[in-house]
């Protein structure tokens, strides 16, 4: 429908966040259930239950409108939705997730927070209190979520994944240490053998070179003493 008026912009809004909410009722199962944390997924699961409560508080404002639900896809909850996916596949399993999720969860809220605050301000401009009441029931609970996702994650869930980092460094660090460790040990033991070996060539060196010498010496004295024997047999001639 054209949006030429105050009230079908609501109306439009309202068929948003119906198709938001029906999302959402998909997600939030997937999230509870790859929970590491008991009070988070206590939260999803409880946030499931209200959030089946939003979509018939949702039907029941189009119908106070004279509206029947029709199908929109909500895109900005679907992009939200997808990137929350996303992000948990590549987080490790454990607090990590659990802190990927609460970020996820929380921009759901936000998003859910500021919509359903303007389409009831909307209703309260255009006379149509029935329906501002439902809307401002419904962003009560949104509010009361987000507030314990927060509290979820100050409580246990960023210091459990602030330790598991911290964890994951310090043995990283350790293999390395190891490392570093055998290298220096390996050359140490190469270097010593290598000091080993060059001694031994230098004292093979020396011993050669004293046993060469004292050959010469030998050969220089045999040769001066057949010189003498000879000098005296020619002198007796």
């Amino acid at each position: 429908m054209a949006v030429d008026s105050l009230r079908a912009h609501l109306i439009e809004e309202l068929t948003d966040l119906l198709d938001a909410e029906n999302q959402l009722t998909r997600a939030l199962p997937k999230m509870a259930a790859a929970s590491s944390t008991t009070a988070l997924k206590q939260a999803f699961q409880q946030h499931l239950k209200e959030t089946r409560g939003h979509i018939i508080r949702l039907n029941s404002a189009l119908r106070l409108l004279d509206e029947e639900p029709s199908r929109k896809t909500c895109e900005a909850m679907e992009g939200l939705l997808a990137e929350g996916e996303e992000m948990m596949k590549k987080a490790s399993e454990g607090a990590l997730r659990d802190a990927v999720m609460i970020t996820a969860a929380q921009k759901v809220e936000h998003y859910e927070m500021a919509t359903y605050g303007t389409v009831r301000t909307y209703a309260e401009v255009l006379g149509e209190s029935g329906v501002a009441r439902l809307l401002q029931a419904t962003l009560r609970e949104e509010k009361a979520a987000d507030s314990k996702l927060t509290a979820i994650a100050q409580r246990s869930v960023n210091k459990r994944a602030a330790e598991e980092w911290r964890t994951r460094k310090s043995a990283d660090g350790n293999e390395s240490g190891v490392v570093e460790r055998s290298a220096e040990w390996m050359g140490r033991l190469v270097g010593s053998a290598s000091r080993r070996f060059a001694g031994t060539t230098k004292r093979a060196a020396e011993s050669i070179g004293v046993a060469q010498d004292r050959a010469a010496r030998r050969a220089a004295g045999r040769k001066r003493t057949t010189k003498r024997g000879r000098s005296a047999r020619k002198h007796r001639r």
